[in-house]
């Protein structure tokens, strides 16, 4: 027997559940290659290119050869334009406590990598960004699962942790707003979740990537309301510079010192010529466009959420924002896996199956993604309409 074919590989990554989406993402690829029309609602990227700005500031940094490594925290221009504009929303977070990531994925890493010893556990609500858990689990940390509902938003309540969290559970991560629902924690509720993390001495993990494409007023960053716990950001979401992979995650004091020193010894640093795109993401052209994106992010919303329900899904949470539908299709199939490979197969419209979020909700759960423009976002809802009526 070879040799190489006795090593083992570490048990976490044996553990690791599949990405159910990416079989509508193979069978998307084999169809796309034959000439299908494909309407992509399945990945959760947004049609909108990088800002040209943006692009520009990028293309000089080459040109004056701004190539090399940075403050690990990240260069202080874009780190206090980061603070400038949480400034511009009344919140004061000063420069040093801005730690510059590879991606928002980076941030969590490093957030749960600072406050999680092997064996803690993390309270994380179900339904949750897939690899939410892996982050815990990378960190030798175990996941105390949150069985949330949807008259709640799927976000944990006050009540719900005080009932559930013991001893063991050091961490709480929340997303606001959450992938896959799109639904944001309360103002109440999270004020009142913070100063429970705080008065009971748990850290706290606030992702909120998706905060600046809240549809309404008065859903406050949880910094609102308190500075000693993690916040993550992204460059991704908002600005869409999802391939650039830049993100930033606001420090406590507390965990300053810790937190540099790690994101030393695991990232030297993020991109040189990514952080100097970055900074013109805050200049008003490009946040004016920003805004424009989002306006027209809240017109797909509305129009998707209401030609869901007319055709039979039910739609229990309206998002406050993102760019996700989490719907429960019971009454249209049992399998949502099966139901989203049949779909593509027959129409072309590509849908996420709801398993990849939560193991323990009915299988008839999916997320629909609108980042397409209005005009295929309609012609996905005549091609569901038209799959329906097919099987009747």
């Amino acid at each position: 027997m070879n040799g190489n074919n006795q090593r083992k590989l570490a048990q976490r990554v044996q553990e690791i559940p599949p990405f159910h989406v990416m079989e509508v993402v193979r069978v998307a690829q084999i169809l796309a290659a034959r000439g299908v029309d494909i309407i992509h609602l399945e990945v959760g990227e947004p049609d909108f290119s990088s800002p040209e700005l943006v692009v520009s500031a990028a293309k000089d940094a080459l040109d004056r050869g701004q190539t090399r490594y940075t403050d690990a925290r990240g260069t202080a221009p874009l780190r206090q334009a980061i603070a400038d504009w949480y400034a511009k929303t009344g919140i004061y977070v000063p420069p040093e406590r801005i730690q510059l990531t590879q991606g928002a994925s980076g941030a969590l890493l490093l957030a749960l990598a600072v406050t999680t010893n092997p064996g803690d556990q993390v309270l994380l609500a179900d339904p949750s960004y897939p690899c939410n858990p892996r982050f815990i689990e990378a960190v030798g940390g175990r996941v105390h699962w949150l069985e949330t509902e949807f008259d709640t938003g799927f976000q944990p309540t006050l009540a719900h942790l005080a009932r559930e969290a013991g001893p063991s559970d050091t961490n709480l991560m929340l997303a606001h707003p959450a992938n896959p629902t799109g639904m944001a924690v309360p103002p109440d509720a999270l004020r009142s979740i913070v100063d429970w993390c705080n008065s009971s001495g748990r850290h706290l993990v606030v992702d909120e990537i998706y905060h600046s494409l809240m549809f309404k007023l008065g859903q406050n960053s949880s910094l609102t309301y308190g500075d000693q716990h993690f916040v993550v950001g992204s460059f991704s979401k908002y600005f869409n510079m999802t391939g650039w992979r830049l993100g930033w995650l606001v420090v406590p004091e507390y965990a300053l010192a810790a937190t540099q020193k790690l994101a030393q010894h695991l990232f030297i640093c993020p991109s040189s010529i990514a952080q100097s795109a970055a900074v013109a993401c805050f200049d008003s052209s490009v946040l004016e466009e920003a805004e424009t994106r989002r306006s027209e992010l809240k017109v797909r919303r509305d129009m998707l959420v209401s030609g869901l329900q007319r055709l039979g899904f039910k739609v229990a949470c309206v998002p406050d924002g993102a760019f996700y539908v989490f719907a429960d299709a019971v009454a249209l199939t049992d399998d949502a896996q099966a139901f989203c490979i049949d779909l593509i197969k027959k129409t072309g419209v590509a849908l996420t199956p709801g398993i990849d979020f939560s193991s323990r909700l009915p299988a008839s759960w999916l997320r629909i993604a609108y980042t397409q423009p209005v005009t295929r976002l309609e012609e996905a809802l005549l091609r569901i309409e038209r799959y329906l009526n097919d099987r009747v």
